[in-house]
């Protein structure tokens, strides 16, 4: 395969899922790193598309996409909910951030819990569920996300103490957690601080990813729930600082 056909089906697939990374374009055309660089190269010109650290993202054009365009069925992401709400006891009290994988474990969840969330996505998928508690974090309603945003939703963060913190991942590399927005960043590392245990859920295509704003470090993170074995570089971080890792196909 030539790499203008490479890019025509890159391209295809960015517009599908928002971003691709290197390792997924070397694993899906069989091709070098030097290769798969020289092609993110090349995407990285086409108009809408930004070339970031291990990979590239859509840029303006991804804020027209819909939430429920962004939120596609995908069953390795509702077998990982699946697999994160086993670990909400009774009586837990849990952060859930935003993002497509957390709103499915709100789906999944039947645990007798209380709740607190900044997505109105979550809250939709636990209403009719009594026993569970809903706390609904205050602040800017964030369209693109629909979630709720800003310094009143941290200042609001800060009064709660919770069992475990579900954080949203948008990007994870060597830098930990990093996100394209200045608040939900923020967000994520104020419901890590208020929280026992932190437990990111990500699928393999967030691995050497990376984002502008810094968000939880290594340090602030407990637990990674993912499909298959990470990159080695992710894998020396998470025994460099302890974290515990929770393989889907280990568990099936």
């Amino acid at each position: 395969m030539t790499q203008e056909e490479r890019l025509i089906e890159l391209e295809s697939y960015l517009r599908e899922h928002g971003k691709v990374t290197l390792e997924f374009i070397c694993e899906r055309f069989d091709i070098s790193y030097d290769s798969a660089r020289r092609d993110l190269v090349k995407l990285g010109t086409i108009p809408g598309i930004l070339r970031i650290r291990g990979g590239a993202i859509l840029n303006e054009s991804q804020i027209h996409r819909s939430f429920s365009q962004r939120n596609e069925p995908n069953p390795t992401k509702q077998k990982l909910a699946v697999l994160a709400a086993s670990l909400i006891k009774p009586s837990d009290t849990v952060f859930l951030d935003a993002g497509t994988t957390n709103m499915l474990l709100a789906q999944q969840l039947e645990t007798e819990s209380t709740i607190i969330t900044n997505s109105l996505e979550s809250v939709n998928a636990l209403m009719g569920k009594k026993q569970i508690r809903k706390c609904v974090l205050g602040g800017e309603f964030d369209e693109f996300s629909h979630t709720i945003l800003g310094n009143t939703t941290v200042e609001q963060i800060g009064k709660y103490r919770a069992n475990l913190a579900f954080i949203g991942v948008s990007a994870l590399s060597d830098a930990g957690i990093t996100a394209d927005n200045e608040n939900d960043a923020t967000l994520k590392r104020a419901m890590a601080e208020q929280s026992a245990k932190v437990i990111l859920v990500a699928t393999s295509n967030k691995f050497n990813t990376q984002l502008p704003y810094q968000s939880c470090r290594w340090q602030d993170i407990d637990c990674l729930i993912t499909a298959d074995t990470p990159p080695k570089n992710i894998l020396e971080k998470l025994e460099q600082y302890d974290v515990e890792l929770i393989l889907l196909n280990e568990n099936k």
